[in-house]
């Protein structure tokens, strides 16, 4: 083989073996990816019991079933909205009407404490996702207002 022959060998063999590395790699990231995102998407899931929004963010009022319906959350607090199981001491059970209208929320999860959401409780929140840990047969009227939402059922 002369010289030019092996340098165009050597260039072809390069440029296939740079070209195997760059699609196998790709593919195994996007597999490590996904097994990563399905792992988290586990994890979150069974820590939301763990996580909390500061009980002074929301508004509450007592019930015919001496627990509390959340009736308003401040502006001013997260996105993102963990829905307490309680709050001074008290069983939080349902969610009431407008409870979160328009405050631009991200996610909120609900979880199996909630026996009851109000048709308009999420009322202006656009594209807002929900995570649902409950199998609570009184709140499958979802998106509870909100439009263009996203409701992810996991009980």
């Amino acid at each position: 083989m002369n010289e030019k022959g092996f340098i165009t060998s050597a260039l072809l063999y390069g440029i296939l073996s740079l070209f195997l590395v760059l699609v196998l790699g790709t593919v195994s990231i996007l597999g490590n990816r996904k097994l990563a995102n399905d792992k988290i998407k586990e994890s979150t899931l069974d820590d939301v019991q763990k996580l909390t929004t500061n009980p002074s963010c929301f508004t509450t009022v007592s019930n015919s079933r001496g627990n509390l319906t959340i009736s308003g959350y401040d502006a001013s607090c997260d996105k993102t909205v963990f829905i307490p199981e309680a709050l001074n001491g008290k069983t939080v059970d349902a969610i009431g009407s407008s409870a979160f209208s328009n405050q631009n929320l991200i996610n909120v999860t609900i979880k199996s404490n909630i026996k009851e959401i109000a048709e308009t409780a999420f009322t202006g929140n656009d594209g807002i996702i929900f995570y649902i840990k409950t199998t609570s047969d009184q709140i499958i009227e979802s998106p509870w207002g909100a439009t263009n939402a996203t409701v992810h059922w996991d009980y």
